[in-house]
């Protein structure tokens, strides 16, 4: 009878440990690297985020701002996918408020403008790592990939302590007017931009709601859409801002009454008015902004500033020249 050698043992035993080594190896690499990849994808997509609303406040200088060119889009994708170490080759891409392709976003200042109806900026980012233990079972590295579309809206939703009427001296607003009709919209007349407005006092214009407690301040009371009836609060002491403005001026008391000269806020614009006493409402079409000149309990003036900004709040649309604005993610 023929017994197996001790050498032949110890070869089969050394390969099932190699094997069982190698397994391991394996095992450990799909869960470290594993782990990495998990990680990686995370980043990407927050660097794509990021890239987006690069791109879209770049894209918001050139529309709105009359600054930079048709290639500061690009370039702000890739500075902010550099920044966050993001190595593969994005792909920039304008889209108009549906969020419809209008092609590639230019590398070069072109000459030949942005497309008329460009509103957003959307990225898809790349990036590539080489792997470590996973290169034991023949896998050299990994890549993770990620999409993001920013855009930029009209602001559509929000809070002030006060409102103003937009329309003429004739029409029970202000000479001159802050809007413009234009068919069935309102438009914001550039001729009003810089000029100097009372925000609130016992005369405020009332936009013909025929109301002597009306004194230009909301009810503070939540935050109310564009186009809407917004109800008028009455006394004399202005309420809280709680929507801030996307630049190192704004208002930012949540404390009722402050002294807020030459600080920014936002306030919505109105054309219509209703009501009397404590019922009294303005119909508010666009949101605008105003630098206070003058600040007192009683009273507040301020500098039409046209468009500009915002960090927060709800919008929706493409916006119109001096119109108040955000950017934010939409996918």
């Amino acid at each position: 009878m023929l017994r197996p050698r001790r050498s032949d043992e110890r070869g089969t035993i050394t390969v099932l440990l190699a094997i069982s080594l190698l397994s391991l190896l394996g095992l450990t690499g799909l869960i470290i690297d594993g782990s990495r990849a998990y990680a990686d994808h995370r980043a990407v997509q927050n660097a794509a985020d990021a890239a987006a609303l690069a791109g879209a406040g770049a894209l918001n200088q050139i529309l709105f701002d009359n600054t930079g060119q048709e290639g500061a889009v690009h370039d702000a994708v890739v500075a902010s996918l550099a920044a966050n170490h993001v190595n593969g080759t994005p792909d920039c891409r304008l889209v108009d408020e549906a969020g419809t392709d209008l092609g590639a976003c230019p590398s070069t200042a072109t000459g030949a403008g942005l497309p008329a109806t460009v509103a957003g900026v959307s990225v898809r980012a790349r990036d590539s790592q080489s792997g470590s233990f996973i290169k034991a079972v023949g896998i050299s590295g990994f890549s993770a990939s990620a999409s993001a579309t920013a855009q930029i809206e009209a602001l559509r939703s929000g809070s002030s302590p006060f409102m103003i009427c937009g329309l003429d001296a004739v029409h029970h607003g202000f000479d001159p007017p802050l809007l413009l009709p234009s068919g069935s919209s309102w438009i914001i007349n550039p001729a009003a931009v810089g000029q100097t407005y009372d925000l609130h006092g016992p005369q405020v214009p009332d936009c013909g709601a025929g109301s002597n407690s009306f004194k230009g301040l909301t009810d503070g009371s939540a935050a109310v859409t564009v186009p809407g009836w917004w109800p008028a609060g009455t006394g004399v002491q202005a309420g809280p801002v709680r929507n801030v403005v996307a630049r190192g001026d704004a208002c930012t008391t949540t404390d009722g009454f402050d002294n807020w000269t030459g600080c920014t806020i936002i306030v919505p614009m109105c054309v219509d008015g209703q009501g009397s006493g404590t019922s009294t409402q303005l119909y508010c079409v666009r949101f605008g902004l105003f630098r206070v000149s003058q600040s007192h309990q009683n009273a507040h003036e301020a500098v039409f500033l046209g468009a500009g900004m915002v960090r927060d709040g709800q919008g929706g649309h493409r916006p119109v020249a001096n119109e108040a604005r955000l950017i934010k993610l939409s996918q």
